[in-house]
């Protein structure tokens, strides 16, 4: 198995400036935890540690600010663990807005594409202290919306992450009909483009 996790990616990873509050990364410890179990989580906790940077998900709290590079961390700690393909990735972000209480109440308020994506627009600082979210466009007939990240250079597997994120949120207050939801990265920084770019599409 190839080798994602090094302490050489850990290290560039939590010297990348800005923070992100711990509730994102209990939730990857939630999902571990109900997918894989007890061991699971241990040999994802065990990744970190090989890594130079050991921590126990049961001990992160929700509203504290960690090093923004821990969100990436924990994600190639999964993959490093399972060997997780970018599918794998995505479901591991989908969940936290399917078992978020906070989110499911406020989706059910906004109720629309571009009133829950405005929303998380205007919740991002919140969240993050770097970085900015924009909604930036709602195409219902043609069945897409755009949203676009700057000042935000984490690793791809975060982008991956949020492809999941998105899609879950948006099934979240989208009518079933039988369609797939998809998010997918068109733009990012890792490619050369100023900043990323996610297209929703339903």
């Amino acid at each position: 198995m190839k080798e994602i996790l090094t302490k050489e990616i850990a290290d560039k990873l939590m010297n990348i400036k800005g923070e992100a509050r711990g509730i994102a990364i209990k939730q990857d410890g939630e999902y571990i935890l109900k997918e894989k179990g007890r061991e699971g989580l241990e040999k994802v906790e065990k990744e970190m540690e090989k890594a130079g940077y050991p921590f126990k998900y049961s001990k992160i709290n929700n509203m504290k600010f960690y090093p923004a590079g821990l969100r990436a961390l924990s994600l190639l700690a999964f993959k490093q663990a399972f060997d997780s393909d970018d599918e794998a990735i995505r479901k591991v972000c989908a969940f936290q807005p399917k078992t978020s209480l906070v989110i499911r109440l406020f989706a059910k308020y906004f109720f629309s594409i571009p009133n829950i994506m405005k929303r998380a627009q205007d919740m991002w600082g919140k969240y993050w202290n770097i970085g900015k979210l924009t909604f930036v466009e709602y195409d219902e007939k043609g069945g897409r919306a755009v949203l676009k990240v700057e000042d935000m250079e984490l690793d791809p597997i975060w982008c991956r992450c949020n492809e999941g994120y998105m899609a879950s949120l948006a099934e979240l207050v989208l009518p079933k009909k039988g369609k797939k939801i998809q998010c997918r990265e068109t733009k990012c920084p890792s490619k050369g483009d100023k900043y990323h770019e996610f297209v929703i599409t339903f």
